[in-house]
């Protein structure tokens, strides 16, 4: 698990930097998650769309080119409850989830 750093951790009342534990070499690092996709879809009209995506990409979420290209949604092949005009785009991203 990574910790934050925070700058009252590394200097004591004093204002001197204190020395960081050194980790044993022979100790086992500890074993990360295999990732784990998890897909992203946005429904709406292409601009509510195109605007959600910039948005992420600006909280730096992902970015703008990872999306997939604007898909029309057809009435027949997708049981989806949508209005006319709306589109939908495709994000699949890869996490490492912690338990």
């Amino acid at each position: 698990m990574i910790h934050p750093f925070r700058s009252t951790d590394a200097l004591p009342a004093s204002g001197l930097p204190v020395a960081m534990p050194i980790t044993d070499a022979t100790s086992p690092a500890p074993s990360r998650p295999e990732p784990t996709p998890i897909r992203h879809l946005l429904i709406g009209t292409p601009d509510a769309v195109q605007h959600t995506i910039h948005r992420l990409h600006n909280l730096h979420y992902a970015e703008v080119s990872f999306w997939s290209p604007t898909i029309v949604l057809p009435n027949q092949e997708l049981i989806l409850t949508v209005n006319p005009r709306e589109v939908m785009r495709i994000l699949v991203r890869s996490l490492r989830v912690a338990g």
